[in-house]
């Protein structure tokens, strides 16, 4: 996706803005994507449990394993690690807030598809989140539909991190699971 931008500090603040008018699920979408820097298609098909605990209770980390990896499932999977990343408290916030609203007080189906879609037992598809991602852009202002998809959210948790570690390539790359540097500073769009 090297036509996707990741967002700048003014984009990411008039995206949070307007957030709140969109429903639950699709916060959570924005949220994990935005927090985690896992590709939409690695987060997407994850159930409940692997954010969840039964009692309600957010876990620390996500994981995702090495079959729900780009490339985790070919020839080269043994290239393929899994990953974990730490759920920092804006992510939980989100996820509480969406699987509450989703079973309430009770215990949670940990086998159920953390982000469902309309048809009963499936999860939300890759092609249905850019739509979703799509609106919830062109509300914040982002109407080039060309440089803002799914792939900013990863891109934007990238510029993040590297700004964070001030600017420590090397681990910004071991944090997205990057093989190379130099895809590392693909993703950063440094102008």
């Amino acid at each position: 996706m090297a036509a996707r931008k990741p967002l700048q500090d003014h984009e990411l603040a008039a995206l949070h803005a307007v957030l709140d008018h969109f429903p639950l699920r699709d916060q959570a979408v924005v949220g994990v994507g935005l927090n985690c820097g896992f590709r939409v298609s690695e987060y997407l098909p994850l159930p409940v449990g692997a954010v969840a605990l039964a009692n309600g209770t957010i876990k620390d980390h996500l994981t995702v394993t090495r079959a729900g990896m780009k490339g985790g499932q070919g020839a080269r999977k043994r290239s393929v690690t899994s990953r974990s990343v730490p759920l920092n408290a804006a992510v939980k916030a989100v996820l509480q807030k969406y699987l509450f609203a989703r079973f309430g007080s009770g215990p949670f189906d940990l086998d159920a598809s953390l982000f469902p879609s309309r048809k009963h037992g499936h999860h939300l598809s890759r092609w249905r989140a850019n739509v979703i991602l799509h609106a919830i852009f062109e509300a914040a202002g982002l109407r080039q539909h060309e440089f803002y998809g799914s792939h900013s959210l990863r891109k934007t948790f990238c510029r993040l991190v590297h700004r964070n570690t001030k600017n420590d390539i090397n681990l910004t790359r071991a944090v997205m699971g990057h093989r190379f540097c130099n895809t590392t500073q693909a993703y950063l769009h440094v102008e």
